[in-house]
């Protein structure tokens, strides 16, 4: 696992996930924890960059879900490389149907974060998000957000 700088945690019986704010993105490293012991050679290990582009629109998505206001969910695909046999990645936060009249949001819809990397149950990881999770997504955008302001990192593709 990663050590140094500002890191978040979100921990549950079956896994770790670190978010780690770089000048280029927020690094996810997600570890296994198996017979209680976090095991980085366990199927389910993941390392990746999402990228500074990406970055924006999942801090706004955890912020409407934190407060708990109408959003669409956040899907993020990072492009695999077909040389490599390397599939597409889907990181996606999104949260239950609505429970209200006429499809409102009740404040009852459970949140979650799926990181999809391969078709084995392993490279299908969803956590259940609480609202301190919540808080830990959109702080590590945040800080994202001040580290790449800060370092002059962002450099917007042309369309």
């Amino acid at each position: 696992m990663y050590t140094g700088g500002i890191t978040f945690s979100i921990v549950k019986s079956f896994g770790r996930l670190q978010l780690i704010p770089e000048a280029e993105g927020l690094r996810l490293c997600y570890v296994s924890i198996v017979d209680g012991v976090e095991n980085k050679e366990a199927e389910g290990y993941l390392n990746l960059m999402i990228p500074l582009d990406a970055v924006g629109g999942l801090w706004a998505t955890t912020r409407a879900f934190l407060y708990g206001v109408e959003s669409l969910d956040e899907n993020i695909i990072l492009q695999g490389d077909e040389k490599s046999e390397q599939s597409d990645i889907l990181i996606k936060l999104y949260r239950d149907k609505p429970r209200g009249e006429q499809g409102r949001l009740t404040g009852e819809e459970l949140c979650w974060l799926r990181l999809v990397t391969g078709r084995t149950e392993e490279e299908r990881r969803r956590i259940k998000l609480g609202p301190r999770d919540l808080l830990s997504i959109e702080l590590a955008c945040n800080a994202v957000l001040a580290i790449a302001a800060e370092a002059g990192t962002h450099r917007p593709q042309e369309e």
